[in-house]
């Protein structure tokens, strides 16, 4: 009898780890909740009693993946996991040539910006360089919103892959049924021939996203989106047209050493 374990749907389940896979399935639930959620809340959400998922979530405190609010008995999810996924050298990578750009961003225009990647259907910010002038808008780092919500996330989903984007169309389709992908095509569609996003935050009022792809010339696709949320000032009177150019200055300039890392 051959010691290899059959190949059937079921192998994966030989591996189980309930202890583990309890854990997981509590960050998951309260990455996607937007407020903090009571030891009731996460066990309904999971479909555990309190008593099957205090120590669980006991250790998880501890060990700083999720946080208790003071003076409260609620729980959320910290940027742990994500301060973990920054330690991968690309990140790492991508972020220490793309500061010193930004930096230069800044002080040219006098406006913030930022760096984001996809997480999943999600942007994840990974890098902000703030303005400076005395008034900006700024967002922080580990900073997450849907993809179709933001001027990143469209940034982003125009200058990936073909593949890449069927394959991210899967998952906005399961999230929501509804969606109208031919008319995010089209936009999308737009955007890449443009070169660049310029469109109302889907955020926040009177700001308006420029957005820019960082691109891995290597493999063709995006790999970031630098972007400004920008808010004409009298203090900073200058014109979307003139943070577009020094946006796109930047991302070719971060693409061309990203590129060759």
């Amino acid at each position: 009898m051959s010691a290899d374990m059959p190949d059937t749907p079921d192998r994966e389940r030989r591996y189980s780890a309930p202890a583990l896979e309890k854990g997981l399935d509590i960050l998951e639930f309260l990455s996607e909740c937007r407020d903090p959620q009571s030891l009731q809340q996460i066990g309904d959400g999971v479909g555990r009693t309190k008593g099957e998922i205090f120590r669980m979530v006991s250790v998880l405190a501890q060990r700083g993946y999720i946080e208790r609010l003071e003076g409260d008995d609620r729980f959320r999810v910290t940027d742990r996991l994500f301060r973990l996924g920054m330690n991968r050298p690309v990140n790492r990578s991508l972020v220490e040539i793309a500061l010193p750009l930004m930096n230069a961003f800044a002080e040219k225009t006098g406006y913030s910006c930022h760096l984001a990647v996809m997480s999943g259907t999600q942007i994840a910010v990974v890098a902000r360089v703030e303005s400076t002038s005395h008034i900006g808008f700024t967002v922080r780092i580990g900073y997450r919103q849907p993809l179709v919500l933001t001027g990143s996330g469209h940034c982003l989903m125009a200058f990936i892959s073909a593949r890449r984007r069927h394959a991210l169309y899967e998952e906005l389709r399961r999230e929501d049924p509804w969606i109208d992908l031919d008319a995010l095509t089209r936009n999308l569609d737009a955007i890449r021939a443009a070169g660049h996003v310029a469109r109302p935050s889907g955020i926040t009022e009177a700001v308006v996203d420029l957005s820019c792809p960082v691109i891995d010339r290597r493999e063709g696709g995006a790999v970031a989106a630098l972007t400004c949320p920008y808010l004409r000032t009298r203090q900073v009177p200058k014109e979307p047209e003139e943070i577009l150019a020094a946006l796109d200055e930047a991302t070719r300039r971060i693409s061309e050493i990203f590129s060759l890392d």
